[in-house]
């Protein structure tokens, strides 16, 4: 019964910011779509050619449209929406690029196939424009009486620069919605521990943290790197101007006017995880659909070529350390797995357990197709870390600090070290690979990865 007062806080901290950014993002849509339809009464001279059911048809393209790229340009995170004047810019920019997106479109579609024209998409954004920054400044002066998205900062690291930091940010918090502490790491971590058993402790985590290190200090910055990683909500780093030469891509933030740099984040959930899951699931379908002929002739060529089943499963750990079955095309002898601590060994160059038409299967990823079942029943994403066995996690989880963080969304079918590393990377590096791709999940991050797995797929590369 000692379970925590502290995930039961995070839940209703969570739930709480996942209703507000719903409210904004409908509201968003409904808004949109008044404007959509308000733009019809520009064509009232030809009301009666007005195919409706059509018209319909494009306005929801069109609303969806909206809905993807605001997601996509950031329109919902926690600390632009709480900005009245960065609310009302980003809400702008994602109507821009839609009405970008959607003018090229109507010049490559012609008249004949879609209804909306384009006098009626130029009439909907400046109708949409003032309608939605009015109700974003507005409603960011109430968003930010949340306490799931009003900004609260520990500051951790050199006392000096730290005082001086959340001093900066009290003062303005009028206007910058935000409050500031400094606190030493031990006694933010025993409070931490306190609230996690239940029995008290002043802090909480999964709050916002900033580390301000003085150059003489900067040998604390692995440790607090660590214990922000696992316990706070998003980090950020106060940078020298040597720091800032280190960083080619700056995600700049300026709380009160002071430079900080995103450097770490649990990634709670952000309305692209929704996204990324209606995309999984149609892909999903999509592809079994049209590689269905492949799979039928992998099949085949497996069963009449050796003997064993045609679909080879193992157990693996998924989100949140879930075990499930992640199925294969078999490659390798039947019964010829090999195990060594770890629990399994990976397939070597010219592994002998490799069957002819295995290594055909394997160069081009066809194995992997039917985890494609696994992506539509949710165990698995189309992009993430590749899943491990629960005995990598046992083995390595005390040497190799962070690990458990690759379990923190779905497995992936491909992943970032498939794209830009090799099949024999260490554990360590993998691992690097997967804490970026977790720290920079995003739309764009996604679909660069994609295109590199179709050039991988097609050229064999890397693969045993």
């Amino acid at each position: 019964m000692r379970t925590t007062s502290l995930n039961a806080t995070n839940m209703t901290r969570l739930n709480e910011e996942r209703q507000v950014i719903l409210v904004y993002f409908v509201t968003d849509l409904v808004l949109y779509w008044g404007a959509l339809t308000a733009s019809t009464l520009s064509r009232l001279d030809v009301i009666g050619w007005i195919d409706f059911s059509e018209l319909l048809r494009d306005r929801l393209a069109c609303m969806v449209l909206f809905g993807i790229v605001s997601i996509v340009a950031g329109v919902y995170r926690p600390q632009r929406i709480t900005d009245r004047f960065d609310s009302a810019y980003y809400a702008c920019i994602a109507l821009g690029w839609t009405g970008f997106i959607q003018l090229a479109l109507t010049a490559i579609l012609p008249a004949s196939v879609r209804e909306i024209t384009r006098r009626e998409l130029i009439i909907t954004l400046f109708l949409a424009t003032p309608a939605l920054c009015v109700w974003h400044y507005f409603a960011s002066t109430l968003t930010g009486r949340f306490r799931s998205l009003g900004r609260f900062f520990y500051i951790l690291g050199s006392p000096n620069q730290g005082r001086r930091i959340a001093d900066e940010i009290g003062r303005n918090s009028a206007s910058v919605r935000a409050e500031a502490e400094y606190i030493d790491l031990q006694t933010l971590r025993r409070d931490v521990q306190a609230a996690k058993e239940g029995s008290g402790g002043k802090h909480v985590a999964l709050q916002d943290a900033v580390i301000a290190l003085e150059p003489k200090d900067h040998w604390q910055l692995d440790e607090l790197l660590l214990f922000c990683r696992e316990n706070c909500r998003r980090t950020y780093m106060y940078p020298s101007v040597h720091d800032v030469l280190l960083f080619q891509r700056l995600n700049l933030f300026a709380p009160a006017g002071i430079p900080l740099i995103d450097v770490a984040s649990q990634q709670l959930v952000t309305p692209y995880t929704y996204v990324k899951r209606v995309m999984d699931v149609v892909v999903a379908a999509i592809g079994l659909v049209l590689s269905s002929p492949i799979c039928l002739v992998a099949a085949l060529a497996i069963k009449l070529t050796s003997r064993g089943g045609i679909i080879y499963s193992q157990e693996r750990l998924g989100m949140g350390g879930k075990p499930f079955r992640m199925y294969k095309f078999r490659s390798m002898v039947e019964g010829e797995e090999l195990k060594d601590e770890t629990g399994h060994v990976l397939a070597q160059e010219d592994d002998p357990r490799i069957t002819p038409v295995g290594g055909v299967i394997r160069t081009h990823r066809i194995d992997e197709i039917p985890q494609l079942f696994n992506v539509l029943k949710g165990d698995m994403s189309l992009i993430g870390p590749r899943p491990a066995w629960r005995e990598f996690y046992e083995i390595n989880g005390q040497r190799i600090p962070l690990l458990e963080q690759r379990l923190a969304i779905r497995p992936g079918l491909t992943c970032l070290s498939h794209v830009l590393g090799s099949y024999g990377s260490e554990p360590e590096e993998r691992l690097t690979y997967d804490l970026l791709y977790i720290s920079t999940l995003s739309f764009i991050t996604d679909l660069r990865i994609l295109v590199g797995t179709i050039r991988i797929v097609l050229s064999g590369k890397g693969a045993r």
